[in-house]
């Protein structure tokens, strides 16, 4: 067989079983939070991860498909699966992350990015390896870097979920939200490496354990959220309701923001409750337009949310900086409404 063939199935053992479980998973998304944009940048993340892991990482790894060192098994997991978390920490941080499901796939992505380039590099500097080695780091450690990372964004969503639905002004950041996942993730990742002399053992175990435990997230996942958007909008329409007949809601948040209006003069005062009504709205049809993707038919009044998005960021640019950074801890919208309103924009400009 030319040379030529032999050295693309090689590549193509080593990278694509990854690419095409990703796609999976992306599919699965009942909600579709993923653009392809969304997808390769997150790839970029974790073949950047790669890279910067790589000066020390692969220089020490001393033989494919898994090292025999003490290295290798023992402490490669933790510097690795570090690497990948400070990327989902970020992640969180900026509030790029919703519900589990997109936490699961952001991780799954990020780790398949990492074990792409990793994977890319090895097929640079050992071209003479045989096809088994190639199949053992493209269904083997590839699938490893990319679960390991997924359950640890689904473990830190869960434990970060409470603070991400409360309201935004009283958000706190904790990094310990991360700890109990890297840990598991290093755990698996450790197991992995400790089959050196049966390396097929470790593809096969990973092969068949990630698609069983993503999928199993996905399901609760995909539940919950579905909970938390029915709850989330009735409350949110009832707010709505309460703005559109020209009144402030009864809630501590809506008697703050109304105590704000009324100190800054009837024509601010006005503003701020129009402002108020229009995030309402935006925010009640980024969760219908969630729950009609999970139903499968989406019908989104474009020109309407359009806008009302334009209204909202001339009304924003209006207060001035000093009072919408007095208005905006007041209102009662959480980082995941944020994130909602996010995503409605996001739908909206690539159906434009």
């Amino acid at each position: 067989m030319p040379t030529i063939l032999v050295e693309s199935a090689h590549w193509g053992l080593a990278l694509v079983p990854v690419l095409l479980l990703l796609a999976v998973f992306v599919w699965l998304d009942a909600f579709e939070l993923m653009s392809l944009k969304e997808i390769l940048f997150l790839l970029l993340l974790g073949g950047l991860s790669a890279v910067a892991v790589y000066p020390v990482s692969g220089r020490l790894i001393d033989t494919l498909p898994i090292g025999f060192s003490n290295y290798s098994r023992f402490i490669a997991p933790w510097l690795e699966e570090g690497v990948k978390a400070l990327v989902m920490i970020l992640l969180f941080r900026f509030n790029r992350i919703g519900y589990k499901t997109d936490a699961v796939t952001s991780g799954f992505a990020i780790g398949a990015g990492f074990s792409v380039v990793e994977n890319i590099i090895y097929l640079v500097i050992f071209p003479y390896y045989g096809a088994g080695t190639w199949l053992v780091r493209g269904l083997g450690t590839a699938v490893m870097h990319g679960t390991t990372l997924a359950i640890l964004a689904a473990t830190a969503h869960q434990f970060a979920e409470r603070e991400n639905r409360e309201a935004a002004g009283d958000f706190d950041f904790h990094l310990w939200w991360f700890l109990p996942g890297y840990l598991i993730a290093v755990a698996l990742h450790t197991a992995f490496n400790q089959f050196p002399e049966r390396p097929l053992v470790a593809m096969m175990g990973a092969a068949i354990f990630a698609p069983i435990a993503i999928i199993a997230i996905f399901t609760y996942g995909t539940s919950e959220a579905h909970a938390w958007l029915e709850s989330e909008r009735a409350e949110h329409e009832a707010g709505l309701a309460t703005l559109e007949k020209g009144e402030w809601p009864r809630t501590p948040s809506g008697k703050a923001v109304a105590g704000l209006a009324e100190r800054l003069g009837a024509d601010k005062g006005e503003r701020i409750h129009r402002y108020f009504q229009v995030l309402t709205w935006l925010i009640v049809q980024g969760e219908s337009a969630l729950l009609q993707e999970e139903a499968g038919n989406v019908a989104i009044d474009q020109l309407k949310v359009e806008a009302a998005f334009a209204e909202l960021d001339s009304l924003k640019r209006s207060f001035g900086r000093s009072t919408f950074a007095v208005l905006q801890p007041l209102l009662p919208f959480s980082r995941n409404d944020y994130w909602e309103l996010s995503e409605l924009r996001q739908r909206v400009r690539r159906r434009a």
